[in-house]
């Protein structure tokens, strides 16, 4: 797990802090798509909430409208009662000018099944329907209501043919005084057509209530025919409490509905619109997805325009890099060409005027290095042909003289090597940033294996003990094997020449896992003398050219190694201390694939 978490870290690290584009579009992301997130989700969330309420109101007002009509309905039959109890106090007692107007109200008005005018003492006087006899069959309660001066409706009734209909009674008075009922039995078809009429798509569907919870109009004639009594149901109780309205509810099946309630006015009746919630909310739902669908589109179009003003900001940086690399690599030639009148364009205008100066100051430099070297070559070379020059005036005369022979045929030699090997130091410094690195599958633990083995008679000779330590077994890289050699070469080498005395030489390998701190793996090669030390103030100088304390050399060789190593992408270093001996440590990355893709 602790593995895993650090590759994550790793490549957050490699991902966030490795690409200036990134991080600026990362910043953009932030400051524009989480705000805009933020504003897209809360006006959802608001419009979610008004469309809610919106849908609410809208039930409401439709029930309420309906509970209006309903009343309506209703009031139209009680109001043509009353006009025609007016009219019959003008011809009470006549008993077949009240027949007259009655069947005339029957006919004119077919939501009256029939009509008849009753003493108070049950008589039936007058009757909408001829020849059927006059007898009373009405609702006793009715006679009570008219005696107590109060108009009377009774609950609502079915008949065998499955009509609807309820007993409607008016005062007749004369004189001020009530001396009849006009009683009717009204048709309430046109009350069920009311309420089949009202629906809201294909779950939508109102019912109406008796004052005791009764249903007395549904569009499933059912439950109406079966008297389903919906007492105790929070949008029933709340419509027969005379309360109007619109709630969500979840009924006993777990199903969600909106439900909207209204009582009917001056009955004690109540009516209700319930419809399913998903349905109620569909326009709902699919505005919110289509307002997702715009906030994830917007969100993407930010988080785009956020990558491309990244590459863009960062793209003069980039080739700023590219150039800094270019630079290091040698080329001083190359000019950026600056468009922009910002900090950016300062700094790319700063770093072209530093090229021309760096340049010059290379050009410089190199007529230094030469004058320096063509110095150094020629008292080298003054001081070498003096001795030359000596023995070959000599020679004429002392050629028979074996001694002189001798010494003559050594110096010769000797000095024809010296000569040779100085120039080709002087051949390597002089290509050596433009050293060609052809990269292989490299064991460095063997190449400095091979290295020692090759030193093994010159340890012997100048005894000189040689310790080799390696802490693991894989120190594969890829490399250039024969220059990395050199440099391992050299430094033995250097050692060497550092105890002419004998000594020790230690040589340890190790692999330096850097993945928890966010860097790369390194192989770090330690190569430490037993000599007596390099002085504080030749340390500082030990890389650079022409530098050396030994006669037959050029002071090149460090400064080879040091540039064959960093065109490797490691770094070597050296510690010393007088008396101590000295320690040269060489750093390669495991993975150069990135130093070789710069090159």
């Amino acid at each position: 797990m602790d593995r895993i978490t650090a590759r994550l870290e790793r490549f957050l690290l490699n991902l966030f802090y490795r690409k200036l584009w990134i991080e600026i579009a990362v910043i953009l992301v932030i400051l524009v798509t989480i705000p805009l997130a933020l504003l897209g989700v809360s006006l959802l969330d608001t419009s979610q909430e008004a469309m809610r309420k919106t849908v609410l109101n809208n039930h409401k007002e439709i029930v309420t409208r309906a509970a209006q009509e309903l009343r309506l309905f209703i009031k139209g039959p009680e109001d043509l009662l009353n006009t025609t109890a007016t009219m019959l106090r003008t011809v009470y007692p006549a008993p077949w000018k009240q027949e007259t107007m009655l069947v005339e109200l029957a006919l004119n008005q077919p939501v009256f099944m029939r009509a008849s005018c009753v003493d108070l003492s049950a008589n039936v006087l007058a009757s909408s329907e001829l020849g059927r006899g006059l007898k009373w069959d009405y609702p006793e309660d009715a006679l009570e209501a008219i005696k107590s001066r109060k108009s009377y409706i009774s609950a609502v009734k079915i008949l065998d043919n499955h009509t609807p209909y309820l007993t409607m009674a008016v005062p007749v008075k004369k004189a001020g005084k009530t001396v009849a009922a006009l009683i009717a039995d009204v048709n309430l078809r046109g009350m069920w057509e009311i309420v089949d009429s009202i629906r809201l798509d294909k779950t939508g569907r109102a019912h109406l209530v008796s004052s005791d919870g009764t249903t007395i109009a549904h569009q499933d004639k059912k439950k109406v025919l079966k008297n389903e009594n919906l007492r105790g149901l929070k949008d029933v109780d709340l419509a027969l409490a005379g309360r109007a309205g619109a709630i969500e509810l979840e009924d006993e099946s777990g199903k969600k509905w909106i439900s909207s309630y209204a009582p009917i006015s001056g009955l004690g009746w109540g009516i209700v619109l319930r419809q399913e919630r998903g349905e109620a909310y569909l326009f709902s739902k699919i505005m919110k997805r289509q307002s997702l669908i715009i906030i994830a589109l917007s969100e993407l179009a930010a988080i785009l325009v956020s990558i491309f003003m990244g590459r863009v900001l960062a793209r003069p940086v980039r080739n700023l890099v590219s150039r800094i690399k270019r630079v290091a690599a040698g080329d001083l030639n190359h000019k950026i060409k600056v468009r922009r009148r910002d900090e950016i364009g300062e700094l790319v205008g700063s770093f072209n005027d530093m090229t021309k100066k760096l340049k010059r100051a290379k050009a410089r430099e190199r007529l230094s290095a030469v004058g320096e070297a063509a110095a150094w070559i020629a008292h080298e070379f003054k001081n070498s042909l003096v001795s030359i020059k000596a023995f070959v005036q000599l020679f004429p005369h002392k050629h028979t003289d074996k001694e002189f022979v001798d010494r003559f045929s050594k110096l010769m030699p000797g000095e024809i090597n010296r000569w040779e090997g100085m120039l080709k130091e002087l051949s390597e410094f002089s290509s050596h940033s433009e050293l060609e690195i052809t990269r292989t599958d490299v064991d460095v633990k063997e190449l400095i294996g091979n290295a020692l083995e090759i030193m093994t008679e010159k340890f012997i000779e100048k005894r000189i003990d040689v310790k080799y330590n390696v802490r693991h077994d894989n120190f594969r890289i890829k490399a250039d094997a024969q220059r990395l050699k050199q440099v391992f070469m050299n430094l033995i080498i250097n050692a060497v020449n550092a105890m002419p005395e004998g000594g020790s030489l230690a040589v340890s390998m190790d692999l330096i896992d850097n993945e928890g701190l966010g860097g790369p793996a390194h192989i770090r090669v330690g190569i430490k003398d037993t000599g007596s030390g390099i002085p504080a103030d030749t340390l500082e100088k030990i890389f650079e050219p022409f530098h050396t304390t030994k006669r037959g050399g050029m002071g090149l060789g460090l400064t080879i190694s040091r540039g064959i190593i960093e065109q490797h992408g490691g770094s070597i270093e050296v510690e010393s201390e007088i008396d101590n001996g000295t320690t040269f440590i060489v750093t390669l990355p495991v993975d150069m694939s990135g130093q070789e893709a710069e090159k």
